[in-house]
């Protein structure tokens, strides 16, 4: 397909003459105005997100060590725990006094080192 700038000059009407100013828009280059790139700056800036600020001090050590026990669900889990042990401890209940008591009855070479856990552990 041949376009008006192909040389075909038949297509234009006598006297009118395209291709002087088809290469005169190739010459120059089109060159945005200082005004035009401020506006586009602008409207660039302003959809941006605000900055945050970052802070660059560490946490403290009580903020260190409820991160590394899991936040405040394993601290919740740690205080918990500590309170079911105390609360065995001060008022144990009446099977674990009696286990503790016929463990302590026992010899300690009576107690077979090799109990269940151990075979458990070896069966595949």
């Amino acid at each position: 397909m041949k376009t008006m700038t192909d040389g075909n000059k038949t297509n234009t009407p006598e006297g009118f003459e395209l291709d002087s100013f088809f290469a005169a828009a190739r010459d120059e280059e089109p060159v945005p105005s200082g005004d035009f790139m401020a506006r586009i700056e602008a409207d660039a800036l302003s959809a941006l997100p605000e900055p945050t600020r970052v802070s660059t001090s560490r946490p403290g050590l009580w903020q260190q060590l409820l991160q590394a026990i899991g936040g405040v669900p394993g601290a919740a889990g740690l205080a918990a725990a500590c309170a079911t042990g105390v609360w065995i401890g001060v008022a144990p209940p009446e099977t674990l006094t009696e286990y503790w008591e016929q463990s302590a009855e026992s010899e300690w070479y009576e107690l077979d080192p090799n109990s269940g856990f151990d075979f458990a552990m070896l069966e595949g």
